[in-house]
Protein backbone atom coordinates (compact mmCIF):
# COMPACT_ATOMS: atom_id res chain seq x y z
CA UNK A 1 0.00 0.00 0.00
CA UNK A 2 2.83 2.52 0.61
CA UNK A 3 4.71 1.91 -2.24
CA UNK A 4 1.26 2.17 -4.48
CA UNK A 5 0.48 5.97 -2.56
CA UNK A 6 4.04 6.42 -3.67
CA UNK A 7 3.19 5.40 -7.68
CA UNK A 8 -0.11 7.55 -7.38
CA UNK A 9 2.03 10.46 -5.39
CA UNK A 10 4.78 10.56 -8.59
CA UNK A 11 1.83 10.74 -10.95
CA UNK A 12 0.27 13.58 -9.46
CA UNK A 13 3.47 15.84 -8.92
CA UNK A 14 3.93 14.40 -13.15
CA UNK A 15 0.51 15.70 -13.62
CA UNK A 16 -0.03 18.80 -11.72
CA UNK A 17 3.51 19.94 -13.54
CA UNK A 18 2.50 18.88 -17.13
CA UNK A 19 -0.98 20.69 -16.52
CA UNK A 20 0.34 23.65 -15.73
CA UNK A 21 2.53 24.07 -18.60
CA UNK A 22 -0.29 23.33 -20.79
CA UNK A 23 -2.64 25.54 -19.02
CA UNK A 24 -0.34 28.55 -19.10
CA UNK A 25 0.43 27.65 -22.98
CA UNK A 26 -3.68 27.51 -23.90
CA UNK A 27 -3.67 30.98 -22.01
CA UNK A 28 -1.40 32.38 -23.59
CA UNK A 29 -2.42 31.57 -27.27
CA UNK A 30 -6.90 32.13 -25.94
CA UNK A 31 -5.21 35.47 -25.00
CA UNK A 32 -3.44 36.23 -28.12
CA UNK A 33 -6.55 34.80 -30.32
CA UNK A 34 -8.62 37.19 -28.50
CA UNK A 35 -6.62 40.21 -29.03
CA UNK A 36 -6.76 39.64 -32.27
CA UNK A 37 -10.30 39.32 -32.79
CA UNK A 38 -10.72 42.88 -30.46
CA UNK A 39 -7.77 44.73 -32.60
CA UNK A 40 -10.87 46.43 -34.16
CA UNK A 41 -13.05 47.64 -30.75
CA UNK A 42 -11.64 48.85 -27.46
CA UNK A 43 -13.05 45.88 -24.97
CA UNK A 44 -13.32 45.89 -21.20
CA UNK A 45 -11.09 44.25 -18.93
CA UNK A 46 -13.95 42.58 -17.25
CA UNK A 47 -15.35 41.04 -20.84
CA UNK A 48 -11.82 40.02 -21.70
CA UNK A 49 -11.20 38.04 -18.12
CA UNK A 50 -14.72 36.43 -18.60
CA UNK A 51 -13.50 35.23 -22.50
CA UNK A 52 -10.69 34.03 -21.35
CA UNK A 53 -11.79 32.10 -17.99
CA UNK A 54 -14.54 30.29 -19.88
CA UNK A 55 -12.12 29.54 -22.97
CA UNK A 56 -10.14 27.76 -20.65
CA UNK A 57 -13.07 25.62 -18.80
CA UNK A 58 -14.13 24.89 -22.69
CA UNK A 59 -10.63 23.54 -23.07
CA UNK A 60 -10.26 21.57 -19.89
CA UNK A 61 -11.77 18.69 -21.38
CA UNK A 62 -9.57 18.27 -23.80
CA UNK A 63 -6.12 19.11 -21.69
CA UNK A 64 -7.10 16.45 -18.51
CA UNK A 65 -6.67 13.49 -20.36
CA UNK A 66 -3.33 14.97 -22.32
CA UNK A 67 -1.88 16.12 -18.81
CA UNK A 68 -2.70 12.76 -17.42
CA UNK A 69 -0.97 10.78 -20.07
CA UNK A 70 2.02 12.45 -20.39
CA UNK A 71 2.46 12.66 -16.54
CA UNK A 72 2.06 8.54 -16.15
CA UNK A 73 4.37 8.32 -19.06
CA UNK A 74 7.04 10.77 -17.72
CA UNK A 75 6.56 9.41 -13.70
CA UNK A 76 7.03 5.66 -14.85
CA UNK A 77 9.56 5.98 -17.31
CA UNK A 78 11.61 8.33 -14.37
CA UNK A 79 10.93 4.52 -12.13
CA UNK A 80 12.30 2.62 -14.84
CA UNK A 81 15.47 4.47 -15.78
CA UNK A 82 16.00 4.66 -11.62
CA UNK A 83 15.73 1.03 -11.27
CA UNK A 84 12.80 1.58 -8.89
CA UNK A 85 10.30 -0.40 -10.88
CA UNK A 86 12.55 -3.40 -11.06
CA UNK A 87 12.66 -3.10 -6.93
CA UNK A 88 8.89 -3.02 -7.02
CA UNK A 89 8.72 -6.38 -8.63
CA UNK A 90 11.57 -7.83 -6.68
CA UNK A 91 9.46 -6.78 -3.81
CA UNK A 92 6.38 -8.85 -4.67
CA UNK A 93 4.62 -5.66 -6.48
CA UNK A 94 4.33 -7.22 -9.79
CA UNK A 95 3.18 -5.48 -12.76
CA UNK A 96 -0.63 -6.22 -12.36
CA UNK A 97 -1.14 -4.34 -9.02
CA UNK A 98 0.60 -1.47 -10.44
CA UNK A 99 -1.87 -1.49 -13.24
CA UNK A 100 -4.55 -1.97 -11.16
CA UNK A 101 -3.51 1.02 -9.41
CA UNK A 102 -2.78 3.29 -11.94
CA UNK A 103 -6.12 2.04 -13.47
CA UNK A 104 -7.86 2.93 -10.30
CA UNK A 105 -6.28 7.14 -10.40
CA UNK A 106 -7.42 7.06 -14.07
CA UNK A 107 -11.14 6.33 -12.95
CA UNK A 108 -10.90 8.98 -10.70
CA UNK A 109 -9.70 11.40 -13.44
CA UNK A 110 -12.03 10.26 -15.99
CA UNK A 111 -14.98 10.97 -13.94
CA UNK A 112 -13.81 14.76 -13.17
CA UNK A 113 -13.04 14.49 -17.10
CA UNK A 114 -16.73 13.30 -18.05
CA UNK A 115 -18.23 16.19 -15.57
CA UNK A 116 -16.62 18.52 -17.53
CA UNK A 117 -16.96 17.53 -21.49
CA UNK A 118 -20.64 16.63 -20.84
CA UNK A 119 -21.74 19.49 -18.55
CA UNK A 120 -19.17 22.37 -18.39
CA UNK A 121 -17.61 23.02 -21.33
CA UNK A 122 -21.13 23.31 -23.53
CA UNK A 123 -21.95 25.31 -20.91
CA UNK A 124 -18.57 27.50 -21.11
CA UNK A 125 -19.61 27.45 -24.59
CA UNK A 126 -22.56 28.72 -24.66
CA UNK A 127 -21.88 31.54 -22.20
CA UNK A 128 -18.75 32.63 -24.15
CA UNK A 129 -21.53 33.07 -26.69
CA UNK A 130 -23.22 35.26 -24.39
CA UNK A 131 -20.50 37.06 -23.33
CA UNK A 132 -19.29 37.89 -26.49
CA UNK A 133 -22.34 39.43 -28.57
CA UNK A 134 -22.63 41.18 -24.98
CA UNK A 135 -18.86 42.89 -25.52
CA UNK A 136 -19.44 43.23 -29.16
CA UNK A 137 -22.65 45.58 -28.72
CA UNK A 138 -20.92 47.66 -25.51
CA UNK A 139 -17.60 47.83 -27.59
CA UNK A 140 -19.68 49.61 -30.03
CA UNK A 141 -21.78 52.08 -27.72
CA UNK A 142 -18.65 52.68 -25.55
CA UNK A 143 -16.94 53.82 -29.18
CA UNK A 144 -19.22 55.99 -30.63
CA UNK A 145 -17.21 59.25 -32.12
CA UNK A 146 -17.89 62.42 -33.66
CA UNK A 147 -17.85 62.30 -37.63
CA UNK A 148 -18.33 58.41 -37.74
CA UNK A 149 -20.44 55.82 -38.71
CA UNK A 150 -21.25 52.91 -36.47
CA UNK A 151 -22.86 49.92 -37.43
CA UNK A 152 -25.72 47.66 -35.51
CA UNK A 153 -27.17 44.75 -36.08
CA UNK A 154 -25.50 43.72 -38.72
CA UNK A 155 -26.16 46.92 -40.81
CA UNK A 156 -29.24 46.88 -40.60
CA UNK A 157 -28.69 50.31 -38.69
CA UNK A 158 -26.10 52.84 -39.42
CA UNK A 159 -25.83 56.09 -37.26
CA UNK A 160 -23.57 59.21 -37.50
CA UNK A 161 -22.99 61.87 -34.77
CA UNK A 162 -21.62 65.10 -35.55
CA UNK A 163 -20.60 65.95 -32.04
CA UNK A 164 -21.43 64.41 -28.02
CA UNK A 165 -22.53 66.24 -25.00
CA UNK A 166 -20.40 67.75 -22.41
CA UNK A 167 -20.48 64.42 -20.52
CA UNK A 168 -20.65 62.14 -23.58
CA UNK A 169 -23.58 60.77 -22.83
CA UNK A 170 -25.56 62.30 -25.40
CA UNK A 171 -25.28 62.71 -29.42
CA UNK A 172 -26.18 65.82 -31.49
CA UNK A 173 -26.94 66.52 -34.67
CA UNK A 174 -27.79 62.52 -35.80
CA UNK A 175 -28.31 61.01 -39.09
CA UNK A 176 -29.39 57.35 -39.15
CA UNK A 177 -30.52 55.18 -42.02
CA UNK A 178 -32.58 51.78 -40.50
CA UNK A 179 -33.70 49.34 -42.57
CA UNK A 180 -36.91 47.58 -41.87
CA UNK A 181 -38.84 45.16 -44.45
CA UNK A 182 -37.01 46.05 -47.44
CA UNK A 183 -37.92 49.91 -47.05
CA UNK A 184 -35.48 52.21 -46.23
CA UNK A 185 -35.90 54.86 -43.25
CA UNK A 186 -33.89 58.09 -42.88
CA UNK A 187 -34.18 59.86 -39.64
CA UNK A 188 -32.74 62.91 -38.53
CA UNK A 189 -32.77 63.74 -35.02
CA UNK A 190 -31.16 67.17 -32.58
CA UNK A 191 -30.47 63.92 -29.80
CA UNK A 192 -29.97 60.66 -29.16
CA UNK A 193 -28.76 58.55 -26.24
CA UNK A 194 -28.25 54.70 -25.77
CA UNK A 195 -30.62 53.11 -22.95
CA UNK A 196 -31.65 49.71 -21.56
CA UNK A 197 -30.07 46.69 -20.32
CA UNK A 198 -29.23 43.98 -22.35
CA UNK A 199 -29.79 40.83 -19.90
CA UNK A 200 -33.41 42.33 -19.04
CA UNK A 201 -34.81 44.67 -21.64
CA UNK A 202 -32.54 44.82 -24.50
CA UNK A 203 -30.05 48.14 -25.56
CA UNK A 204 -31.96 50.93 -27.51
CA UNK A 205 -31.00 53.92 -29.35
CA UNK A 206 -33.40 56.67 -28.46
CA UNK A 207 -33.75 59.44 -31.06
CA UNK A 208 -35.53 62.56 -29.78
CA UNK A 209 -37.00 66.11 -31.71
CA UNK A 210 -36.61 65.07 -35.45
CA UNK A 211 -38.19 63.31 -38.50
CA UNK A 212 -38.16 59.74 -40.18
CA UNK A 213 -38.64 59.38 -44.16
CA UNK A 214 -39.59 56.06 -44.45
CA UNK A 215 -40.28 54.88 -48.25
CA UNK A 216 -38.59 52.43 -50.93
CA UNK A 217 -35.53 53.47 -53.06
CA UNK A 218 -36.44 54.74 -56.29
CA UNK A 219 -40.34 55.58 -55.34
CA UNK A 220 -41.82 58.89 -55.05
CA UNK A 221 -43.71 57.53 -52.17
CA UNK A 222 -42.28 58.67 -48.98
CA UNK A 223 -43.78 58.90 -45.77
CA UNK A 224 -42.63 62.21 -43.08
CA UNK A 225 -43.13 61.41 -39.54
CA UNK A 226 -41.99 64.06 -37.40
CA UNK A 227 -41.35 62.61 -33.62
CA UNK A 228 -40.63 63.71 -29.95
CA UNK A 229 -38.91 60.68 -29.18
CA UNK A 230 -38.07 57.64 -31.36
CA UNK A 231 -36.38 54.36 -29.93
CA UNK A 232 -34.73 51.22 -31.68
CA UNK A 233 -33.73 47.99 -30.57
CA UNK A 234 -29.88 47.92 -31.84
CA UNK A 235 -28.35 44.47 -29.96
CA UNK A 236 -29.59 41.59 -31.23
CA UNK A 237 -32.71 39.65 -29.84
CA UNK A 238 -31.59 36.90 -27.52
CA UNK A 239 -32.51 33.86 -30.37
CA UNK A 240 -30.81 35.59 -32.67
CA UNK A 241 -27.53 36.74 -30.64
CA UNK A 242 -26.45 33.24 -29.42
CA UNK A 243 -26.28 30.74 -32.24
CA UNK A 244 -26.96 27.23 -31.22
CA UNK A 245 -23.96 25.83 -32.06
CA UNK A 246 -23.28 22.06 -31.50
CA UNK A 247 -20.41 22.33 -28.82
CA UNK A 248 -22.70 24.69 -26.94
CA UNK A 249 -25.46 22.70 -27.12
CA UNK A 250 -26.81 20.95 -23.41
CA UNK A 251 -25.77 17.30 -23.95
CA UNK A 252 -29.75 16.39 -22.85
CA UNK A 253 -30.48 18.13 -26.10
CA UNK A 254 -28.15 15.89 -27.99
CA UNK A 255 -29.52 12.59 -26.98
CA UNK A 256 -32.67 14.26 -28.00
CA UNK A 257 -31.33 14.90 -31.79
CA UNK A 258 -30.55 12.72 -34.54
CA UNK A 259 -29.07 15.30 -36.69
CA UNK A 260 -25.56 13.87 -37.65
CA UNK A 261 -23.67 17.09 -35.99
CA UNK A 262 -24.83 16.79 -32.85
CA UNK A 263 -24.30 12.43 -32.91
CA UNK A 264 -20.64 13.44 -33.61
CA UNK A 265 -20.34 16.22 -31.00
CA UNK A 266 -21.90 13.96 -28.27
CA UNK A 267 -19.81 10.78 -29.39
CA UNK A 268 -16.87 13.38 -29.07
CA UNK A 269 -17.95 14.14 -25.51
CA UNK A 270 -18.09 10.86 -24.47
CA UNK A 271 -14.94 9.98 -26.11
CA UNK A 272 -12.56 12.32 -23.95
CA UNK A 273 -12.96 10.19 -20.52
CA UNK A 274 -12.73 7.31 -22.65
CA UNK A 275 -9.76 8.66 -24.49
CA UNK A 276 -7.90 9.51 -21.11
CA UNK A 277 -8.39 5.94 -19.62
CA UNK A 278 -6.95 4.37 -22.80
CA UNK A 279 -4.37 6.78 -23.04
CA UNK A 280 -3.55 6.80 -19.29
CA UNK A 281 -2.96 2.78 -19.65
CA UNK A 282 -1.25 2.96 -23.11
CA UNK A 283 1.51 4.84 -21.13
CA UNK A 284 2.25 1.98 -18.65
CA UNK A 285 3.53 -0.32 -22.11
CA UNK A 286 5.34 2.87 -23.52
CA UNK A 287 6.69 4.10 -19.87
CA UNK A 288 8.57 0.94 -20.25
CA UNK A 289 12.67 1.49 -20.48
CA UNK A 290 16.27 0.20 -19.58
CA UNK A 291 17.96 1.26 -16.71
CA UNK A 292 20.15 4.46 -17.54
CA UNK A 293 17.97 5.38 -20.66
CA UNK A 294 16.42 8.49 -19.05
CA UNK A 295 13.11 9.26 -18.30
CA UNK A 296 12.32 11.21 -21.76
CA UNK A 297 12.98 8.64 -24.30
CA UNK A 298 9.44 7.59 -25.17
CA UNK A 299 7.94 11.16 -24.61
CA UNK A 300 8.78 12.08 -28.43
CA UNK A 301 6.85 8.34 -29.29
CA UNK A 302 4.19 9.11 -26.70
CA UNK A 303 3.46 12.54 -27.98
CA UNK A 304 3.31 10.79 -31.27
CA UNK A 305 0.97 8.61 -30.74
CA UNK A 306 -1.39 10.43 -28.95
CA UNK A 307 -1.17 12.89 -31.96
CA UNK A 308 -2.60 10.03 -34.37
CA UNK A 309 -5.17 9.21 -31.77
CA UNK A 310 -6.72 12.12 -31.63
CA UNK A 311 -6.34 12.81 -35.24
CA UNK A 312 -8.29 9.51 -36.31
CA UNK A 313 -11.34 10.55 -33.46
CA UNK A 314 -10.93 14.33 -35.39
CA UNK A 315 -11.59 12.62 -38.71
CA UNK A 316 -13.80 10.26 -37.87
CA UNK A 317 -16.20 13.24 -36.47
CA UNK A 318 -15.45 15.05 -39.06
CA UNK A 319 -17.23 11.92 -41.26
CA UNK A 320 -20.08 11.64 -38.87
CA UNK A 321 -21.17 15.36 -39.50
CA UNK A 322 -20.84 14.80 -43.12
CA UNK A 323 -23.11 11.43 -42.95
CA UNK A 324 -20.06 9.54 -44.80
CA UNK A 325 -19.85 6.79 -41.57
CA UNK A 326 -23.18 5.96 -39.90
CA UNK A 327 -23.64 7.31 -36.58
CA UNK A 328 -23.93 3.83 -35.15
CA UNK A 329 -20.42 2.97 -36.00
CA UNK A 330 -19.46 6.31 -35.08
CA UNK A 331 -15.66 7.03 -33.56
CA UNK A 332 -15.94 4.03 -31.58
CA UNK A 333 -13.73 2.03 -34.47
CA UNK A 334 -10.73 4.27 -33.34
CA UNK A 335 -11.62 3.12 -29.49
CA UNK A 336 -11.86 -0.23 -30.07
CA UNK A 337 -7.99 -0.34 -32.51
CA UNK A 338 -6.62 1.54 -29.35
CA UNK A 339 -8.28 -0.73 -26.59
CA UNK A 340 -6.74 -3.84 -28.42
CA UNK A 341 -3.37 -2.48 -28.62
CA UNK A 342 -3.51 -1.24 -24.94
CA UNK A 343 -4.76 -4.94 -24.14
CA UNK A 344 -1.83 -6.51 -26.03
CA UNK A 345 0.77 -4.46 -24.38
CA UNK A 346 -1.07 -4.62 -20.96
CA UNK A 347 -1.17 -8.83 -21.24
CA UNK A 348 2.65 -8.97 -22.97
CA UNK A 349 3.79 -6.46 -19.78
CA UNK A 350 2.10 -8.85 -17.08
CA UNK A 351 3.39 -12.39 -18.62
CA UNK A 352 5.98 -11.85 -16.20
CA UNK A 353 8.80 -10.77 -18.48
CA UNK A 354 11.39 -8.73 -16.83
CA UNK A 355 13.48 -6.70 -18.95
CA UNK A 356 17.11 -7.59 -18.92
CA UNK A 357 20.18 -5.41 -18.14
CA UNK A 358 22.28 -5.26 -21.10
CA UNK A 359 25.61 -6.89 -21.62
CA UNK A 360 27.36 -3.27 -20.91
CA UNK A 361 25.36 -2.46 -17.94
CA UNK A 362 26.17 -5.75 -15.74
CA UNK A 363 29.84 -5.08 -17.05
CA UNK A 364 29.53 -1.42 -14.99
CA UNK A 365 27.76 -3.68 -12.18
CA UNK A 366 30.19 -6.36 -11.50
CA UNK A 367 32.94 -3.91 -11.81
Amino acid sequence: MIVQRYLIREILHSFFAVFSVLLVVTMTIIFVELLAEMSTSVFSSTFIFQLLMLKIIAKLSMLLPVAAYVAILLALSRLYSDSEMVAMWAGGIGPRRINLSIFRFLLAFAAVTSVVSLYLSPEAFAKRDVVWAHAQAQAKISGVLPGRFLEFRDGEMVAYTETLSADKREMENVFAKLTIAGRQNLLVAKRARFSGNEEKTGRYIVLEDGYRYSGSPGSVDYTVYRFAKHSFRIDQERSQTVISKANATRTPDLLNSSSPVYSAELQWRISQPISLLLLGMLAIPLARTLPRQGKYTKLAMGIAIYFLYGNAVGVMQTFIERGEVSTAIGIWPVHLVITLIVASLLYVQSSGHVPKLRRRDRKVQEA
